[in-house]
């Protein structure tokens, strides 16, 4: 999946562009952002259960770490193993274990998602509600979709 993100990322991204882009091409959610001060990239992707944040690499080259964003299905609702969910090249769906009131969104569209560029943070917002830290020094990831701390990221 990240291989394919990164072929996506490179056909659809060129210097000059503005500092978000939101591809509606793509199925789901797919958004771009470049800090113009340092020239950190991102890109944020809807899979088949998720909604997930790549920091890229300076080089742009490959991902430099992850951040959990928030669950497109219910994770109540799911009944598929992590194995099958996978086979797909997709991160495993989230499990009620690391769920909380704020891991489900319902709907959620490009426009709803913004991106701020801090000195060594990122910070992601869902309909005007920080969702997402991605700690850019420590390349940590905190999100408000997790209950606790785990292979997902930590909790916010």
């Amino acid at each position: 999946m990240k291989l394919i993100l990164l072929s996506l990322f490179t056909s659809v991204f060129a210097i000059g562009e503005p500092k978000t882009k939101i591809v509606s091409n793509v199925e789901g959610i797919f958004i771009t952002s470049t800090d113009p001060i340092s020239g950190r990239t991102l890109m944020i992707e809807e899979d088949e259960y998720s909604v997930w944040v790549y920091v890229l690499n300076k080089d742009k080259q490959g991902i430099d770490f992850d951040g959990f964003l928030c669950s497109v299905v219910d994770p109540e609702s799911i009944t598929i193993s992590p194995q099958e969910a996978t086979k797909n090249g997709n991160a495993p769906p989230l499990t009620t274990d690391y769920a909380n009131k704020f891991s489900y969104i319902k709907n959620l569209k490009s426009k709803d998602i913004k991106v701020y560029w801090k000195q060594n943070r990122i910070e992601i917002k869902l309909k005007k509600e920080i969702y997402l830290i991605m700690d850019l020094e420590d390349k940590i990831s905190y999100s408000k979709a997790l209950s606790k701390d785990c292979y997902y990221g930590n909790s916010l």
